[in-house]
Order: structure tokens, then C-alpha cells, then sequence
């Protein structure tokens, strides 16, 4: 009896000494805070650790007229690298974000461009949030205006030829 009473006074007196130890511990667990806005609404949705050991957050800002996506890229420590935002003059939310396998990022929302009730919307970007531009239509409209005025250049020829065939 007197060796269980001995056990569990020792082990009240270990657990009560090392209590203050432990809770020191995991106050001291968060390694850094950051914030990043403004004055205006931004909410994170989505968080994903990228390749790089940094952080990618995906979700809304309403510093424009609308909500518009916002996707955020910091280093380990949390400091910006970069930021993008996507939309126009309708509203646009980010939910779900993910590192593709050539370092861009896919950002799965939705946006009320095309229905005022909303619509899936899919945004792909380059390493740097850049959504790469599509081809330019430059090169395709001068060959069009090429192919018309060569079009209507042969018909007047033919005209001309059958009115000349005619007037003999």
C-alpha cells in the first residue's frame, strides 16, 4: 500500500512540475502570423504548399466594383512573392486551388459573367499567376483581308474579261 501511495504522489509531483514546461512548449508553436488585404473584404478559400516550400492562398478581393479573384503566392515565411487578380465587372470567387504539374496553379470558382446565378468557372496560370495569353488573331486577320482582296481581284478580272468578251 505504502509503494502505490509512494507511485502517485511521485506521479502528481512529476505531472505538476512538468506542467508548466509542456504548455511553454505549445505557446511557442507558431512559427509566424501575416495578414494581406486592405481596407476592403479578401477572404482565403484555399491554401495549398507549393513545390518551391512557399504558400499559395486562393479566394476573393472586393477592391474593385466586384468580388474579384485573388490568388496570392508568398515565399516559406509568408511574404508576398506575387499577386493576381481575375475577374471583370461581374463577380468571380475562388474556392478550391491546386499546383499543377508544370508549376502553374488551377483555380477552381465561380463566376456570374455568362448567369447572375453563377456558373463554374476554371482559370489555369503559368508559375507566376499569369494566365498565358491566347494566340493572337493578328496573323489570321491579315491572311483573311488577303484572301478577300485576292478573291474580289479575280473576280473583277473575270468581269472585266467577260465584258470585254461581250463588247468584241
Amino acid at each position: 500500500m505504502l509503494s502505490k501511495k509512494l507511485f502517485l504522489s511521485s506521479a502528481t509531483f512529476f505531472v505538476l512540475v512538468s506542467l508548466p514546461f509542456i504548455s511553454s512548449v505549445g505557446a511557442s508553436s507558431v512559427m509566424w502570423t501575416k495578414h494581406y488585404g486592405g481596407a476592403d473584404e479578401e477572404v482565403a478559400y484555399s491554401l495549398v504548399v507549393t513545390s518551391d516550400g512557399g504558400y499559395v492562398l486562393a479566394g476573393y478581393t472586393t477592391s474593385s466594383e466586384n468580388n474579384d479573384v485573388w490568388l496570392v503566392k508568398t515565399d516559406a515565411n509568408g511574404n508576398v512573392e506575387w499577386n493576381q487578380t481575375y475577374g471583370g465587372p461581374y463577380n468571380e470567387k475562388a474556392y478550391c486551388l491546386v499546383e499543377t504539374s508544370d508549376g502553374g496553379y488551377a483555380i477552381a470558382g465561380k463566376t456570374t459573367a455568362f448567369d447572375r446565378d453563377g456558373d463554374f468557372w476554371l482559370v489555369k496560370t503559368d508559375e507566376h499567376g499569369i494566365i498565358p495569353e491566347f494566340p493572337s488573331w493578328t496573323p489570321l486577320l491579315i491572311m483573311l483581308i488577303a484572301v478577300v482582296a485576292l478573291v474580289l481581284s479575280y473576280r473583277r478580272s473575270i468581269c472585266k474579261r467577260n465584258n470585254n468578251m461581250k463588247n468584241q
